[in-house]
């Protein structure tokens, strides 16, 4: 099985084009892919969050509203993974759908919205969503980018489980690159095994169920 963590911007198009292209590939490789987003939060993705957004300003109080709003997606779909992966990517791609397609300005209202239609347990979702557990797995998922030195969203470590010695970390993730790599037997040691198990340790969430 190949395990993915793939860093995102919570406000970016990397979740919806890898899900786009897993829904594609099932195949073009003969084993199971099971995978988790790990929100980036830092000056990059506030940059990048700015220009997708067509704000031409850059001033200082343009740039704190957008990490405010960065950080609050971000503790939204921290609350979300308390309550499964699955559930919180469906969270974070109905949440970009609203937010990228239709033009939605982020609000509290319509983080409910989008949590019944992820049908996440609403009270649950608005207690964890301001909680210190939340503010912790964030900065546990921080570390991960962090101690891999990950800065830039749509990086993927890609971990064979069946051969967990061998990983593999790519910028511009794109799931050819992975289909090719994984064809050629190109996943290797890039990511040092010991650091990779050491990291992943850091963001372990005790509430986070598996898929």
């Amino acid at each position: 099985m190949l395990e993915i963590h793939l860093f995102v911007n919570p406000l970016g198009l990397g979740c919806i084009n890898c899900e786009q292209s897993l829904l594609t590939i099932d195949h073009d490789i003969s084993t199971k892919i099971n995978y988790q987003f790990i929100p980036l939060l830092n000056m990059q993705t506030i940059s990048e969050t700015m220009s997708l957004y067509q704000e031409s300003k850059c001033g200082l109080a343009l740039r704190n509203h957008t990490a405010q709003v960065l950080m609050q997606v971000t503790m939204d779909y921290e609350a979300a993974l308390f309550q499964g992966r699955r559930r919180a990517r469906l969270y974070l791609l109905q949440l970009q759908k609203a937010l990228l397609n239709n033009s939605r300005h982020y609000s509290n209202e319509l983080a409910q919205k989008t949590a019944v239609k992820a049908k996440l347990d609403i009270d649950m979702f608005l207690e964890d969503r301001q909680s210190a557990l939340a503010k912790r797995s964030f900065k546990r998922h921080q570390q991960f980018a962090s101690g891999l030195g990950v800065f830039s969203p749509s990086t993927a470590v890609v971990v064979d489980t069946d051969n967990p010695k061998y990983s593999l970390l790519v910028d511009n993730f794109d799931m050819r690159t992975l289909i090719d790599a994984y064809r050629n037997h190109q996943l290797d040691n890039q990511v040092s095994p010991v650091s990779l198990a050491k990291q992943l340790s850091l963001f372990t969430c005790v509430r986070n169920k598996k898929n």
